[in-house]
């Protein structure tokens, strides 16, 4: 179980962190990037990170 719950702290950190590329790449483009979409993008990179924070922590509690 706590193999798996790391798992899923990675994923979010990954998707995170795709987020975060989303919205620079969205900024440095042409067309320019919609600052509702971006802050959107931001606040969820944020949630996704606090998420895997607190299921690593939780994990490594179980383990001592």
């Amino acid at each position: 179980m706590r193999v798996l719950i790391k798992i899923v702290a990675v994923v979010f950190v990954a998707i995170a962190a795709f987020l975060v590329y989303a919205v620079i790449h969205a900024a440095a483009s042409a067309g320019g990037a919609r600052v509702g979409v971006c802050i959107a993008y931001i606040a969820g990179a944020v949630v996704l990170g606090y998420l895997a924070a607190r299921l690593w922590r939780r994990s490594a509690a179980r383990i001592a």
